[in-house]
């Protein structure tokens, strides 16, 4: 029989070894591709290799591959929501900081539920959990068709002007 505290000690090797591949892996990799992109392409490619996770997912077959999966899954979430919350902050007026980012938080929260409950509506439709999966999927193209269509130049510009009416710039 297996310990808790063996089972934490597992648990943090894991830990542990996971945040050294990723530092040993993921600057490197991903480091000079991001410096190419903008913060826009940048969201969009997270998008694109969640999609991919998902699909992975959907075929997965080893253990490995799992690891493989979670990896990719730390290398994205962390580097994406940054860039999503410092794209969206410049896109909000100082003033109004906190509406802004009450929103986010509501949206934040509404997607919490959102997927759970297309993920098991796609269980109880297909009876298993490898197409409920890929039904993640739509919520990263519509984020994609979504931030393609922002002007964030705009969006910027009239956040500025909002910022110098009430005498923050």
């Amino acid at each position: 029989e297996v310990s808790v505290l063996q089972i934490l000690g597992t648990l943090a090797m894991v830990e542990l070894a996971s945040l050294v591949f990723a530092i040993a892996l993921g600057k490197p990799l991903l480091g000079r591709l991001a410096s190419r992109l903008d913060t826009r392409g940048s969201i969009i490619l997270a998008l694109v290799v969640y999609a991919v996770i998902a699909v992975w997912g959907y075929f997965l077959h080893s253990v490995l591959e799992f690891w493989l999966l979670a990896w990719m899954v730390a290398m994205v979430q962390g580097g994406s929501q940054a860039l999503s919350r410092s794209l969206y902050a410049s896109l909000s007026p100082k003033a109004k900081s906190g509406e802004f980012f009450g929103l986010f938080s509501v949206m934040e929260k509404f997607s919490a539920i959102l997927g759970p409950l297309l993920f098991a509506a796609a269980v109880g439709i297909f009876g298993n959990s490898r197409p409920a999966i890929l039904s993640l999927i739509v919520f990263f193209f519509v984020g994609i068709v979504i931030l393609r269509t922002v002007n964030i130049e705009e969006g910027i510009r009239v956040a500025r002007e909002e910022d110098a009416r009430a005498g923050l710039v």
